[in-house]
């Protein structure tokens, strides 16, 4: 064996024992990060959805399948824009076929926002009925009342 191959299996492991062991900080860190991110991310959800929290429970009772997504607000702060409570349903039947079973679940949906949300912070509520079939493109149809006159703002 030449004299230089004994030098460097000599030195080898003093080498290695001088270098800092990065491993372990590294896989701290990634769990660190990990946990912020998760709790950044739970933290802002239940912030954004907590003040809808009783009305979307109240429509998954009312209405069991439905998936009810709700949400409110402006459209872009700086903007005048009008505040908006959005209510988003899958229902069983066609909204387009069905309108008098599309008014009544309307109406329903409507009176329950009334129940749980303080409906005078927004000036017009939007309830959009979709119902989606396998293989099918879904069919959407939507009603927004104006909140001050209790009339529909829009066509259907």
């Amino acid at each position: 064996m030449p004299a230089d191959a004994e030098d460097s299996q000599a030195s080898s492991p003093a080498v290695h024992a001088d270098r800092p062991r990065t491993g372990p900080y590294v896989i701290a860190g990634m769990f660190l990060f990990a946990i912020t991110v998760t709790t950044g991310l739970w933290t802002y959800w239940n912030l954004h959805t907590s003040p809808y929290r009783p009305l979307t429970d109240a429509l998954g009772r009312e209405f069991p399948g439905s998936s009810p997504r709700v949400e409110g607000g402006k459209h872009g702060m700086h903007r005048d824009t009008p505040r908006v409570l959005r209510i988003v349903m899958r229902v069983t039947f066609d909204p387009h076929a069905e309108d008098e079973q599309f008014a009544e679940q309307t109406d329903a949906i409507l009176q329950l926002a009334r129940e749980h949300v303080e409906m005078s912070e927004y000036d017009q509520c939007e309830i959009h009925l979709f119902q989606q079939l396998p293989e099918q493109e879904a069919s959407l149809r939507s009603r927004t009342i104006d909140l001050e006159t209790g009339q529909d703002a829009a066509p259907n």
